[in-house]
């Protein structure tokens, strides 16, 4: 595996920022060709190295159920296992890690009972899995969309926030007519509004208004991710820890804001506090706690996952190296069991 070029991860650091900006803008910005600038993602992308998809935002996170999922399994048993889950359109991220489990999902549904149906009716059905801790998201201050490659300029990266400026109010809902939108920005973030309309059935013109609202209403969100070894972020590992509750929306809100940072949300368990992050070597880790516990002398860490291999993440499944091999449709609203919807009464 080579690193990425400069031009590359100027690239992708541009989608980061402004994921469905025109060829010609991010031409403009990176000092390119469009038609190269355009090239070189599809080369990107063709090999894995780099892909855009879209989901639900955090707003909308918040207001349906999301659980980090800790499952240990029989020795011998864990292949077959993650080879069954990859496919669930609930557990959009599937990690082997380190520590007291051996797998830790991320679970998204779109609700409490969702939820049961997918531990109870799902998960406990495998073979070789002996148990299962969940663990809910109860508020979310970052998640991937926000991490940035960090390799433009400050000029370049106003250029294309101004571009790639919503309202984001996070008010808004995700309508059930603008779901196949939103499955199908997850599949490619930059697919053209032309195709969008023939999967939702309505005209380009229509489609590129509902994608403009739904980023408005801040619903929505549209990021661009790359291979971890490309990173160079080669370490990925969460961290369980526990802040004093009064305490917990300002140390989480100032964790968020550091630039190792992948995800920190408040959950409710054992502890209340979880934080991923991508670093460059091992050893940053144990770095990483010595600065958390002087800036935040009331928060204490329970417990540490080393991640040894990403399977999946954020709907896309991985090979060894950490490359996007296929898509999976985040359908959260797909009954986990193939039991009908609730239907919500009057």
């Amino acid at each position: 595996m080579q690193d990425l070029a400069d031009a590359d991860l100027a690239l992708i650091h541009a989608l980061q920022i402004a994921p469905r900006a025109p060829w010609a803008l991010l031409g403009a910005v990176l000092g390119a060709d469009p038609v190269t600038v355009a090239r070189r993602w599809q080369r990107l992308s063709a090999a894995g190295e780099a892909w855009i998809t879209g989901y639900g935002s955090a707003a909308l996170m918040r207001r349906t159920s999301l659980a980090l999922v800790a499952v240990s399994c029989l020795p011998g048993r864990l292949p077959e296992i993650t080879a069954q889950i990859l496919d669930d359109p609930h557990a959009v991220t599937v990690e082997h890690t380190t520590g007291s489990c051996d797998l830790l999902l991320t679970v998204w549904t779109t609700g409490l009972a969702d939820l049961s149906d997918y531990l109870v009716g799902r998960l406990s059905r495998l073979p070789g899995i002996t148990a299962t801790r969940t663990t809910m998201v109860t508020d979310v201050y970052a998640e991937g969309s926000s991490w940035r490659v960090g390799v433009l300029d400050a000029a370049a990266r106003d250029r294309l926030r101004r571009a790639a400026l919503t309202r984001a109010s996070g008010l808004g809902e995700l309508r059930t007519v603008d779901r196949p939108l939103a499955l199908a920005l997850g599949r490619d973030g930059r697919v053209p509004y032309s195709e969008l309309a023939v999967a939702a059935g309505i005209t380009a013109a229509t489609a590129r208004r509902r994608v403009a609202r739904m980023l408005d209403d801040g619903v929505l969100t549209i990021r661009c991710e790359l291979a971890r070894y490309a990173s160079h972020r080669p370490v990925s590992a969460t961290l369980w820890a526990n802040v004093p509750p009064g305490e917990l929306a300002a140390t989480a809100a100032a964790i968020a804001s550091r630039p190792e940072v992948r995800l920190c949300a408040a959950v409710a368990g054992t502890q209340n506090l979880i934080v991923t992050v991508w670093l460059s070597a091992l050893a940053d880790l144990q770095r990483l706690e010595i600065s958390l516990s002087a800036r935040f002398p009331g928060l204490s860490i329970a417990e540490r996952a080393i991640v040894l291999r990403h399977h999946k993440l954020m709907g896309r499944v991985l090979d060894e190296a950490g490359r996007a091999v296929r898509a999976v449709d985040m359908d959260i609203w797909h009954p986990p069991t193939g039991r009908p919807p609730t239907v919500a009464r009057p």
